[in-house]
């Protein structure tokens, strides 16, 4: 009866550990107000890039400290969110648009169009959207 009642409580905790990464991390206002200002930043950015590209105001030497800026404003979101367990969503989704800042980064160095420039504009949407969409998750999960 005891190696059972031992067995069982293994597995218990066992399940417990196991179904840890499903629970998700409380609403924090700052990480969804951050999110929601880096989203109208880079907005902005890219609607200012498209009108200015193939202009001296649209070289890419004249947005280096923008690159900077939005690399640290996710940093800082995502030290926030990294705070909490059951963050990972946050997390990951931080990650991948600063891997697409890289990208943009990248692009604007070599010569982007405006064309492409809408393009990227309705993916960085889609990223931010997301994201903001998971952190009200989170508050509506509370109420």
């Amino acid at each position: 009866m005891r190696k059972r009642s031992k067995a069982i409580l293994m597995a218990i905790v066992t399940l417990a550990v196991s179904c840890s990464s499903y629970f998700i991390a409380e609403y924090d206002p700052a990480v969804e107000g951050g999110a929601t200002d880096l989203q109208a930043k880079v907005d902005r950015f890219l609607i200012d890039l498209q009108q200015t590209t193939g202009t001296p105001g649209g070289d890419y030497e004249h947005h280096i400290g923008f690159y900077d800026e939005v690399r640290s404003d996710i940093e800082t979101l995502r030290d926030a969110a990294s705070v909490q367990r059951g963050n990972a969503l946050t997390v990951q989704s931080l990650d991948l648009i600063e891997k697409n800042v890289d990208k943009l980064e990248t692009m604007h160095a070599e010569g982007i169009s405006p064309e492409e420039i809408g393009v990227v504009r309705t993916l960085f949407d889609t990223q931010f959207r997301m994201l903001v969409k998971l952190e009200n998750a989170k508050k509506r999960k509370e109420n």
